[in-house]
C-alpha cells in the first residue's frame, strides 16, 4: 500500500473524508502499525479489511478468548493472571505442564511450557522485567496434544486452505516459521465449523484460525487476524492471494 497522509481535521471528519470508501487491504506485519493503518482508514472514509474492531480483538489473546468464549466456542482451558499474587493462584489450580504465553505477540515468542515449578519462577521473573505492561500479564492454559495443530484460513464464509503443522524434532511448538513440517488437511465437521465461527465472531473477513486437539475434541487457540500464508501456499498449492483480492472485489461490486 502507498503511503498516505490524513491531517488532523480530516482524521476528525473536517472536512469530508479523503478516501472516499476506498478499501484498504491491511497486510502490516506489526500488530500496532495494522491497528493504525485500520484506524486510519476508516476515520478517512475508507473501509479497512480487517476492520478495526477485528485487528484490536485478534490481536490480543485475551480479548479474542473472551469473545470466543462468549459465543460458546471451545477454547483451551484458560486462566488469566495480572500478577504475581494472581499467577500463583491459577499455577495451583493446574496440573503441571502448562503451556504460560503473554496476550500479545507472534510466531511462537515468549511462549513457555512450564513444567514444574522452577521453570514457572523463571518465566515469572523473565517477564516481570519487561517494559510492555501486556508482556507482564499471563495466559495460562492446560497443554492439547503438543507440537502439532492445524490452520485454517478463512476468507469471507469460507475456508481456502488447511494444513497440519507438526513441530521441529525436541520442539514442542507447531509453528511452521520455527521449522516444523507441514502437509495439506482435509477439514470437516468440528474444524470447519469452528474455523469459520471463530472468524465471524471475531469480525476478520481474513483469518487464520489455529485449531489444537486432545481426546475430548477441537479447541480454537487462536485467531490471526493479519495472517501470513507463505507455507500455507507452499503446503497446499492454492493461490490464497487471488482467493483473497477476488473475494474483496466481489464484496466491493456487490
Amino acid at each position: 500500500m502507498e503511503p498516505f497522509i490524513v491531517d488532523s481535521c480530516k482524521l476528525l471528519g473536517i472536512p469530508e473524508p479523503s478516501l472516499n470508501g476506498a478499501l484498504v487491504l491491511v497486510r502490516n506485519v506489526s500488530a500496532y502499525n495494522s491497528v493504525y493503518v485500520a484506524a486510519v482508514t476508516e476515520a478517512s472514509g475508507g473501509v479497512a479489511v480487517n476492520n478495526l474492531r477485528s485487528l484490536i480483538l485478534g490481536h490480543d489473546k485475551i480479548l479474542s478468548y473472551a469473545m470466543l468464549a462468549k459465543a460458546g466456542i471451545r477454547i483451551p482451558r484458560t486462566m488469566i493472571a495480572l500478577d504475581g499474587a494472581s499467577l500463583g493462584d491459577a499455577m495451583s489450580k493446574l496440573e503441571y505442564p502448562y503451556i504460560d504465553k503473554p496476550p500479545v505477540g507472534s510466531w511462537g515468542r515468549l511462549v513457555s511450557l512450564v513444567k514444574n515449578p522452577q521453570v514457572a519462577e523463571q518465566v515469572f521473573n523473565h517477564r516481570r522485567l519487561m517494559g510492555a505492561p501486556q508482556l507482564r500479564v499471563h495466559v495460562i492454559q492446560k497443554p492439547a496434544r503438543l507440537g502439532q495443530d492445524i490452520r485454517c484460513l478463512v476468507v469471507g464464509e469460507s475456508i481456502a486452505a488447511c494444513m497440519k503443522r507438526i513441530g521441529p524434532e525436541g520442539d514442542w511448538r507447531s509453528n511452521a516459521a520455527l521449522g516444523g513440517s507441514t502437509r495439506p488437511y482435509k477439514p470437516e465437521g468440528e474444524v470447519e465449523e469452528l474455523s469459520i465461527k471463530a472468524a465471524e465472531t471475531i469480525g476478520a473477513v481474513i483469518a487464520g484460525v489455529d485449531i489444537v486437539y486432545d481426546d475430548e475434541g477441537y479447541y480454537v487457540n487462536e485467531v490471526n487476524v493479519v495472517p501470513e500464508f507463505k507455507a500455507l501456499v507452499k503446503t497446499t498449492g492454492v493461490n490464497i492471494a487471488r482467493i483473497i483480492v477476488d473475494h474483496i472485489v466481489r464484496e466491493v461490486r456487490s
